[in-house]
């Protein structure tokens, strides 16, 4: 061969290495597809240029990071980071979370929501996990990317196409044009996790449902040389009898072709530990996926000839990321809601005036996003060249008109109490609900409703007229259902009406303000030996109550928290007449007794948990109460307006004396042993309680105060706890001290939690 023709045929070859292309094919899988990103970092250690990406689902979100100028390093922190997980979950931020707007506990275990403009029809819901920050931060990461690519993905860092789900038209679509955050939020609405959104008027879902794996994409559109394939679908379980959700899937799922359509490629099935919904731990998916990756890379390297070292990509990104724009939004358009309930949202967007970005958008949108009267909002970002801003288009839906809860208590004890609530929605210039709740049970039994209206002002008000009912049937013993019940020895009643008024301060405080007025009546036997023919002794308390409370919230449950804290600070004032009639057991037969009485109470309550990632958790109460209460009539009627201390929920269904006085401090200490992804839970607690100057009873049952500090007692519980996809299922084992018999057990399912008190 002259030298002349070796020459052509070296720079032949050379030309064909230099145009060598590579393309990346990431198929669907959820949790299981973050194995992906330990094959990016292997083909990018091993200098294996990726000039293509083509990917679905959770091959979608990946593929999208890299080509927004991500590298894979970057990627795995990204997911690693704790707002990752809280994504993931379906949560919201903590320091975002509004609680200003939640509602108060109570006993719900299931609703049902209801339109009473469509004949009364009924929905289940589409989703498990609200898609609400996934969708906010896609919307601040990729929006600044699209408006550099002008909406072509072929522009991106990398062309990149994925593909979704029309289930409108029953098709698969690939993106190539468009908003890069709408896209991949398309291709990622894994049917009933996340709640599907519309493109173009057409409803689309995870891209999985008919083509998991688009290397025929990648083909057909980028024609490259040489194909990786990272496959992870196998690793989706099959259908299961008792998983709703893989069997609706399965009917859903077309057949994908997992092979690659041109000669030359390779195709990378990482086998990992991890399982679909478990982003827990992304260390061991992405460690699988490098594993796997590095076991194909000598058949890899051996058919792609062509290098790309990092420090180029590296400053590639660089410069492509440094033309990103900052998102700075000028004109907000809602869409999906009428005139009235628009100008609602619009006022708490642009309340306070002053540039609206990503940064000051974030506490108003989700704002929004805790008002109930919302049911769904999604963000868009579009760029506008000529302002060198964007515009901000919100997609809203109205939550329907009624919603329907049922819960209560189901206990080896006898407290067993049902609940239904029946809520209202008002949704207009303002936001507002009437509601009606009631329980009911021989423990407890309650009826509740209320009108909250919160206000279009400048600060976060609301006002809520309320009228409560309450009745509580305290049994003599602990027993359980397996022993006789002896009758009651003490029975409240409570009726009170008046109205609250709330302040939101920031998101995570609420000042509280109530007007009522109140009528309580007290039964009970003042003796251990009576029977049902006796008559009991009668306190009728009419009174007037006034209360300040200032509280922050963030625990993460409801009943049994393991993250968080709760911190209160309240003030009361209470001012009424005391009736009291004797009964038929009464030692000294006096006629009835009338006394005027006023007084106010102070109360602090510290409720925080520490270490709340681990598998060990800590948790610490501190409470402290100071009242100028004074005695009524008799021991019986003075301890029963006394506060209490209830650190457990159990303690709340027992009327124990000892663990009331008008004044007392009490703290204690919580050792949580969470396992299974936080789904158990071990609590050991123990507390000790200190009053103050407490009532004792005297030899007529006459109310006498004890020197101060004499008296102490200390309270211990364990519990094994199942969070189930209901409500908690636990096993308590509590120790009372002070008690003849201290020892007390239960098997519960559901929440001990109760109407609002009138002076709580």
């Amino acid at each position: 061969m002259s030298r002349i023709s070796l020459s052509i045929t070296l720079f032949l070859t050379l030309a064909i290495v230099q145009a060598q292309r590579v393309g990346l094919v990431l198929s669907g899988g959820g949790a299981v597809g973050m194995t992906h990103i330990g094959v990016m970092q292997a083909l990018e250690e091993n200098d294996i240029p990726i000039d293509y990406i083509t990917g679905s689902s959770m091959g979608a979100l990946i593929g999208a990071l890299y080509v927004s100028g991500w590298s894979p390093w970057e990627i795995d922190s990204l997911f690693r980071t704790e707002q990752f997980r809280v994504m993931a979950e379906g949560g919201i931020e903590a320091r975002y979370q509004y609680y200003f707007k939640q509602d108060p506990l109570d006993a719900s275990l299931i609703s049902l929501k209801l339109d009473l403009d469509t004949t009364l029809t009924t929905s289940l819901p589409t989703n498990l996990r609200s898609p609400a920050l996934i969708d906010y931060e896609q919307m601040r990461g990729y929006g600044p990317v699209s408006a550099i690519a002008g909406y072509d993905m072929d522009s991106l860092f990398i062309p990149y196409r994925c593909v979704a789900s029309d289930i409108t038209a029953q098709r698969s679509v690939v993106f190539a044009q468009g908003d890069l955050a709408q896209a991949v939020r398309a291709s990622m609405s894994y049917p009933f996790y996340f709640k599907p959104i519309r493109v173009n008027g057409h409803l689309m879902m995870d891209g999985g449902l008919y083509n998991n794996f688009p290397s025929d994409v990648m083909y057909d559109t980028f024609l490259p040389d040489f194909i990786v394939g990272s496959n992870v679908s196998y690793n989706s379980p099959p259908p299961s009898e008792d998983d709703l959700v893989s069997q609706l899937r399965a009917m859903m799922q077309e057949r994908t072709e997992y092979s690659i359509s041109c000669e030359q490629g390779v195709i990378i099935e990482p086998r990992t530990a991890t399982t679909l919904f478990d982003f827990s731990d992304p260390s061991i998916p992405v460690a699988d996926g490098y594993a796997a990756a590095m076991a194909q890379m000598p058949i890899i390297l051996e058919q792609v000839h062509r290098r790309t070292p990092r420090a180029e990509l590296d400053a590639r990104r660089k410069t492509f990321r440094a033309k990103l724009p900052p998102m700075v939004f000028d004109q907000v358009r809602i869409h999906g809601l009428t005139k009235g309930q628009t100008r609602y949202v619009e006022q708490s967007l642009l309340r306070g005036g002053g540039q609206l970005d990503a940064v000051t958008l974030k506490p108003k949108y989700f704002r929004l996003v805790a008002d109930r009267n919302i049911a769904m909002l999604y963000p868009k970002a579009t760029w506008k060249p000529a302002t060198e801003r964007f515009d901000l288009d919100l997609y809203a839906k109205a939550e329907k008109d009624l919603e329907v809860r049922f819960g209560g208590m189901f206990s080896s004890r006898p407290i067993n109490t049902g609940m239904i609530g029946l809520r209202y929605n008002l949704f207009g210039s303002s936001s507002a609900h009437v509601e009606a709740l009631s329980y009911f049970g021989k423990f407890y039994a309650a009826g509740q409703v209320n009108l909250r209206a919160y206000l279009s002002t400048k600060a976060p008000i609301y006002v809520e007229p309320q009228f409560n009912l309450h009745r509580w049937d305290y049994f003599r013993s602990f027993s359980t259902f397996f022993d006789e019940v002896k009758p009651s020895f003490i029975v409240t009643r409570e009726a009170f009406g008046g109205v609250n008024f709330g302040l939101g301060m920031g998101n995570k405080g609420l000042l509280k303000f109530d007007l009522r007025m109140v009528e309580s009546l007290d039964k009970y036997y003042q003796i251990p030996d009576f029977s049902g023919q006796d008559t009991a002794d009668a306190t009728t308390f009419k009174h007037f109550t006034t209360g300040l409370m200032l509280e922050r919230n963030s625990l993460n449950r409801k009943q049994h928290p393991n993250a968080g804290e709760s911190l209160k600070a309240s003030f009361r004032f209470v001012t009424g007449d005391e009736l009291t009639d004797p009964g038929s057991t009464r030692i000294n037969k006096e006629i009835d007794f009338r006394e005027y009485h006023d007084w106010f109470v102070a109360k602090v309550k510290l409720d925080q948990y520490f270490l709340p990632r681990g598998v060990f958790r800590f948790g610490i109460l501190a409470e402290g109460v100071f009242s100028t209460m004074p005695a009524f009539q008799n021991y019986t009627a003075s301890i029963i307006r006394s506060p209490a201390f209830e650190p457990i929920p159990e303690s709340g269904t027992y009327f124990i004396e000892q663990y009331r006085s008008p004044k007392y401090i009490a703290g204690g200490v919580r050792t949580i042993i969470a396992v299974a992804k936080n789904k158990f839970d071990l609590r050991l607690e123990a507390f000790v309680y200190q009053p103050y100057e407490p009532f004792i009873r005297g030899e007529d049952n006459e109310p006498l105060r004890v020197a101060a500090f004499t008296k102490r007692y200390y309270l211990g519980s364990g519990s094994m706890i199942y969070q189930s996809p209901l409500g908690p299922v636990w096993f308590n084992l509590s120790y009372f001290d002070g008690l003849k018999e201290p020892w007390a057990w239960s098997v519960n399912f559901g929440y001990i939690l109760f109407n609002q008190k009138a002076q709580d």
